[in-house]
């Protein structure tokens, strides 16, 4: 799971940078990271309740992904450790 976020925040990391240079990414960057905070702590109710609704959105289309197609994919069996 660990590896899977690395993996889109350095995609996204990607993305924004390739729409603007270094020193804009900075910048935003520094601004975001002094006003998002207060607005978090003002905002906190709402904030948390789309987070909740969005993750329980994720996990059943996660749940409806898994029985109809990651469920159906077959799995091998694991004999332990092959010798020569």
């Amino acid at each position: 799971m660990k590896s899977s976020q690395v993996i889109v925040g350095l995609w996204f990391a990607a993305v924004v940078g390739s729409w603007c240079n270094f020193l804009t990414v900075l910048y935003v960057g520094f601004v975001a990271a002094h006003t998002l905070p207060v607005l978090y702590e003002r905002y906190e109710d709402q904030v948390d309740s789309f987070v909740y609704q969005v993750i329980e959105q994720i996990r059943c289309n996660y749940r409806k992904l898994d029985a109809g197609v990651l469920s159906k994919i077959p799995k091998g069996k694991l004999d332990g450790k092959k010798h020569e």
